[in-house]
C-alpha cells in the first residue's frame, strides 16, 4: 500500500507532533496510522503515572516498548507530583533507550488536577519546580513539559514562567486553554501570545489545529512558532497531516479510511483482552472520527449503542456501504480569525 499524499505537492510545514490522547493515540493506533496515512514527525505517548516503589511493572511500559514496534519517533510522558517517584520511571525509560521524556502538567480532568497532578501541579510552585529539576537531572537536555494557560483563568502559566525558564528544558508545549475550559470553547490566543513572548524555551503550540486553514492562521499570527501539536484533530481526521502539507485540498479516500479501521479493530482484537475492550477502544476513536463525517451524529449514535463487535461490524459496514461524505474544511476549522 502506497498512501497518496506522501509524495504529491508537499508544502513546507514545521515540525508536527502527535499529542498524547489517552485511550486513542496508543501504540497500535500510531503504528497503523503511519502505515495508512502520512504520520507525524514525532509523538508524545499517553501519560504513564508515577507510583510508590522502585520497581516498574513491565505492563506500564508496554505502550512505549521499542521491541514491540514504534513506527513514529516517540517521547514517553509521565504524570505525577512526587520527584522521588519520578526518578525510577525516568530511569526505566532510559533503560529502554529513550533520551527524552515529557511531564504532563496540563491534564485538565478534575479528578487528576484536584490531586495536584496534571494541570493541578502548577498550582504548587515548589512541587512543580522539584518535578522539573528531577526531570532535567535524569534526562539532561531531553526533558520537556506540557502545560495549560492556567486553572480557572489564563494567568497561572505566566506567573510560573520565570520558574520554567530557570530549567534547561527541551521544549514547552502549551495548550492554549485553561483547565476549567477542558476542551471546550475557543482557544485563548492572547494569553498564549503572552506566554510565548515570556518563554525562553522552544514552544509547541497545541489546541484546535484541525485544518490547513487553522495552521495558516496560526502561523501568520505566531511566525516564530515552528512546532505544532495535534491530537483530537488527527483522531477526527486521520488524513490531517498530509492535508496540512498540501496547498490544495488533498483528497480523503474512503477506501483508505476503511482499511485503517479494519486493521485497527483486528489488531486490537489480538492485543486486548476480550471483545468488550476492543469495542471500547473503537468507540473512543469514533467519538472523535464522526465529527469529520457528514451525518456524523447519526453515525456516532449508531456506533455508541453497539453492545457486541458483531453489531459494530454491521454498523460500520453500513456506514461505508452508503458513505455520507466528509465535512468540508470550513466546517472543521478550529481557529477563528
Amino acid at each position: 500500500m502506497s498512501p497518496s499524499g506522501r509524495a504529491a505537492a508537499d508544502a513546507e510545514l514545521d515540525d508536527v507532533c502527535l499529542a498524547p490522547l489517552r485511550g486513542v493515540t496508543v501504540r497500535t493506533f500510531r503504528n497503523l496510522h503511519a502505515l495508512w496515512f502520512r504520520p507525524p514527525d514525532r509523538a508524545v505517548a499517553p501519560f504513564i503515572p508515577t507510583f510508590a516503589g522502585a520497581k516498574v511493572k513491565p505492563t506500564l511500559l508496554k505502550d512505549i516498548d521499542p521491541e514491540l514496534g514504534q513506527s513514529v519517533a516517540l517521547v514517553p510522558q509521565v504524570i505525577g507530583k512526587d520527584p522521588e517517584q519520578l526518578r525510577p520511571l525516568l530511569r526505566s525509560f532510559k533503560a529502554l533507550g529513550y533520551a527524552c521524556a515529557d511531564l504532563n502538567a496540563g491534564c485538565p480532568w478534575p479528578f487528576v488536577a484536584k490531586k495536584g497532578r496534571g494541570a493541578g501541579l502548577m498550582r504548587d510552585a515548589a512541587a512543580f519546580g522539584r518535578m522539573l529539576e528531577t526531570g532535567c537531572e535524569e534526562m539532561p537536555g531531553g526533558f520537556s513539559v506540557k502545560v495549560r494557560l492556567g486553572m480557572d483563568g489564563p494567568d497561572l502559566l505566566l506567573q510560573r514562567m520565570e520558574l520554567i525558564n530557570s530549567f534547561p528544558l527541551r521544549e514547552v508545549a502549551i495548550h492554549a486553554r485553561t483547565a476549567k475550559q477542558m476542551y471546550e470553547g475557543q482557544v485563548l490566543l492572547e494569553p498564549f501570545a503572552a506566554a510565548l513572548a515570556a518563554c525562553r524555551h522552544p514552544v509547541v503550540y497545541n489546541g484546535d489545529l484541525r485544518t490547513r486553514g487553522d495552521y495558516l492562521r496560526l502561523k501568520a499570527r505566531f511566525p516564530g512558532v515552528t512546532r505544532w501539536m495535534i491530537g483530537r484533530g488527527l483522531a477526527m481526521d486521520p488524513f490531517l497531516i498530509e492535508r496540512l502539507r498540501r496547498e490544495d485540498a488533498a483528497e480523503r479516500e474512503v477506501a483508505r479510511l476503511k482499511g485503517f479501521l479494519d486493521d485497527y479493530v483486528a489488531a486490537s482484537a489480538e492485543e486486548l483482552y476480550g471483545p468488550v475492550s476492543v469495542l471500547g477502544r473503537m468507540k473512543e476513536l469514533w467519538g472523535y472520527l464522526h465529527l469529520s463525517l457528514r451525518q456524523g451524529e447519526r453515525v456516532w449514535g449508531s456506533v455508541k449503542i453497539c453492545r457486541t463487535l458483531e453489531e459494530y461490524h454491521r454498523v460500520v459496514e453500513g456506514v461505508f456501504g452508503a458513505f455520507p461524505g466528509f465535512v468540508a474544511d470550513g466546517e472543521l476549522d478550529g481557529i477563528v480569525g
